[in-house]
């Protein structure tokens, strides 16, 4: 399935998708707190919220396609 594939790439895979108009949305530590990561088409960390659903929605008013990866 895609979704297992997808949570097997690390941050230096993300750029492989070259999609301009997507956002990775991926559970990790940020400030020593759970996290979840928002991070652009080229693995670049732009965001950090407490829950998945937040992330996604800063994702989509940033015109961005959020995708799960974790």
């Amino acid at each position: 399935m895609i979704m297992n594939r997808l949570s097997l790439l690390t941050d230096p895979n993300f750029q492989l998708w070259n999609d301009e108009n997507l956002a990775f949305i991926k559970k990790d530590m940020y400030e020593g707190k759970p996290a979840w990561i928002i991070y652009d088409s080229c693995g670049e960390k732009i965001a950090a919220t407490e829950t998945k659903e937040f992330a996604f929605f800063v994702a989509e008013q940033n015109n961005l396609q959020p995708c799960c990866v974790s």
